[in-house]
C-alpha cells in the first residue's frame, strides 16, 4: 500500500518535471523499507536523498510531499482541540446504543460518531472521495458533486435518530443538549476533514501542471465573483507566489551578499605578492531587509481581494525585517499580534471578522489616514514600504489627502492595490486620484489575473527596498 502510494507520489514529481530514474525510484523503495514509517522527518529525508538531485526542484517535492503525506499527527491535535475536551460518558452511551443494533445508520454516519481524528480518515476515504478525484477537474461542479455524494443530508438523519432514541429513555434536557452539541462538533470536524482534503488534492494537481492551475475564463474573473472551490485554488494560487517570491528575495539576497571587487583595496593588499598570486578583496555592501506596513480595507466590498492580501503578507513575514499589519473600515486597528499567534486560516479570520472594529460601518479613509498619522508613525521610517489594499470609495467624507502625503513622506514608499476598476476612479465617491500623487505604485486588482499579476510585480519593488 505505502509503495504504491510512494511511486504515485514519484509519477506526480516526474509530471511536474523533476527528472528521477527508475533506478532512484528503486533507491527510493528500498530506503523505505529500512526506516520507521511512523516518523515523518526521517520518511521525508529518505525520499529526498534518494529523489531530489537539484536544489531548484526542492520546492516541487515539498509542496508535493505534504499533500501525498501530510502531516496526520498535527491535523489529529488540531482535531481534538477543535472537537473540545472528550466526554466518555457520551462515547460510552452512543457505543451501548449502536451495539445493540435496534439502530440502522450509514457507514460514514457511524465512523463520524466515533468521532476518533483516524477513524474520521478512514470515514473519508471509505466515502469513495479516493474514486472521485477525477470530479476535481470539473471546475465550480466539484463541491457540489462530493457533498452531494457524501450525502450529508443522511448523516443529519441519522444523528438526529440517535437524539430521538436517547430521549426516549429518559436523558434530561440538559443531557441531550450536551449530546446534540457533540454531534455538531463531529459532523464539523468531518465536513473540515473533507474539505482538508480536497484543498490537498487541489494543491496536488496545481503542483503537477507547474503552472499556476487557472484557467482563462478565471483569470478574467473578478475577485467578487469566485465561488467556494475557485476561492480554495485562488488559496493555492496565492501560497505558490508567496514561495516565488520568498525565493526570488532570497535569491536576490544571496547574490548581493558575495559583494564586489574594491580595486583600490585588492591592489594594495598585493602589493606584498607582486601581483601574483591575485586575492580578490571584496566590497560588501550591508543590505537590511525591509519593513512593510499593511494598511487592508475589510469592508464587504472588498472583501476577497483582502482575504488574498492577507494571505500573502502572512506568507511573508519571514523575509521582512519587520511586518506591521492593520485593518479598517471607518476606523483602523493593528492585527500584527494575529499574524504572529495564529496559522494562515486563523489569523485572516481574526482580521476579517474578530478585530476590534465595526466591520459594517462605511468606508472612511480620510479618516483612517489622519488617525495613522497621528498615532501610528512610530510604525514606520525610511526602509519601510507601505501596502494599501483599498477601493478608496470614501463615501462622500473629506478625503484628508495631506494625511497620506504624511505617511509618504515618513516612509520608504506606497504601493496601492486598487479592487475596483480603473475606469471607475475618480467617479461617485471614489478619490483614488487624490491619493494617487502620494503612492509610488498604484494597480488594479480587480480580477482572479490582476492580483496574480501585481503579486508576482512586488518582487522587484521589495527588492529595491532592502538597504
Amino acid at each position: 500500500m505505502m509503495d504504491q502510494r510512494i511511486l504515485e507520489f514519484i509519477g506526480d514529481l516526474r509530471r511536474a518535471e523533476v527528472r528521477i530514474s527508475p533506478s532512484e525510484s528503486l533507491d527510493a523503495l528500498t530506503a523505505v523499507a529500512e526506516i520507521d514509517l511512523s516518523d515523518r522527518a526521517t520518511f521525508k529525508a529518505a525520499l529526498a536523498t534518494t529523489l531530489i538531485k537539484e536544489g531548484r526542484d526542492l520546492g516541487t517535492f515539498e509542496r508535493l510531499f505534504d499533500t501525498y503525506f501530510p502531516d496526520v499527527q498535527a491535523f489529529g491535535e488540531g482535531l481534538r482541540k477543535a472537537l473540545g475536551p472528550e466526554d466518555s460518558w457520551i462515547h460510552e452511551l452512543i457505543d451501548r446504543l449502536l451495539a445493540e443494533g435496534t439502530l440502522e445508520v450509514d457507514e460514514i454516519s457511524e465512523l463520524v460518531l466515533g468521532g476518533r481524528g483516524a477513524e474520521m480518515e478512514v470515514a473519508v476515504r471509505s466515502a469513495g472521495l479516493e474514486r472521485l478525484m477525477q470530479l476535481f477537474r470539473l471546475g465550480s461542479e466539484f463541491s457540489r458533486r462530493i457533498y452531494e455524494c457524501l450525502d450529508w443530508g443522511a448523516i443529519e438523519r441519522d444523528f438526529a435518530r440517535v437524539l430521538e432514541m436517547l430521549e426516549s429513555r429518559g436523558l434530561t434536557p440538559d443531557q441531550l443538549a450536551r449530546i446534540r452539541q457533540y454531534l455538531e462538533l463531529r459532523l464539523e470536524a468531518f465536513r473540515r476533514l473533507v474539505r482538508r482534503r480536497v484543498e490537498r488534492e487541489l494543491e496536488r494537481q496545481v503542483v503537477c501542471r507547474g503552472e499556476n492551475g487557472l484557467s482563462e475564463p478565471l483569470l478574467d474573473k473578478a475577485l467578487s465573483a469566485l465561488t467556494a472551490d475557485e476561492v480554495v485554488r485562488m488559496k493555492v494560487l496565492v501560497a505558490q507566489l508567496a514561495r516565488k517570491i520568498k525565493d526570488a528575495l532570497a535569491l536576490r539576497h544571496r547574490r548581493r551578499s558575495k559583494g564586489r571587487i574594491d580595486s583600490r583595496r585588492t591592489i594594495r593588499k598585493n602589493l606584498q605578492y607582486g601581483g601574483v598570486p591575485m586575492e580578490m578583496v571584496l566590497r560588501h555592501r550591508r543590505r537590511d531587509k525591509p519593513n512593510v506596513v499593511t494598511i487592508c480595507d475589510v469592508s464587504d466590498s472588498v472583501g476577497f481581494a483582502s482575504r488574498f492580501m492577507l494571505q500573502l503578507v502572512w506568507s511573508l513575514q519571514g523575509c521582512f525585517n519587520r511586518v506591521r499589519s492593520y485593518v479598517f473600515v471607518s476606523e483602523i486597528v493593528e492585527v500584527t499580534q494575529a499574524f504572529r499567534r495564529y496559522s494562515v486560516e486563523g489569523a485572516i479570520e481574526w482580521a476579517l471578522h474578530k478585530a476590534a472594529i465595526d466591520y459594517h460601518g462605511q468606508s472612511d479613509f480620510g479618516c483612517v489616514f489622519s488617525r495613522f498619522a497621528r498615532t501610528e508613525l512610530g510604525a514606520v521610517d525610511s526602509r519601510t514600504t507601505i501596502l494599501v489594499l483599498g477601493d478608496a470609495r470614501n463615501n462622500y467624507n473629506d478625503p484628508q489627502e495631506g494625511a497620506l502625503r504624511q505617511i509618504r513622506e515618513r516612509a520608504k514608499g506606497i504601493i496601492w492595490l486598487n479592487p475596483q476598476s480603473q475606469r471607475e476612479w475618480g467617479l461617485a465617491d471614489s478619490v483614488m486620484p487624490l491619493y494617487a500623487p502620494s503612492c509610488d505604485l498604484v494597480r488594479e486588482c480587480r480580477t482572479v489575473g490582476q492580483l496574480a499579476g501585481v503579486i508576482e510585480n512586488l518582487v522587484p519593488h521589495w527588492s529595491r527596498c532592502r538597504g
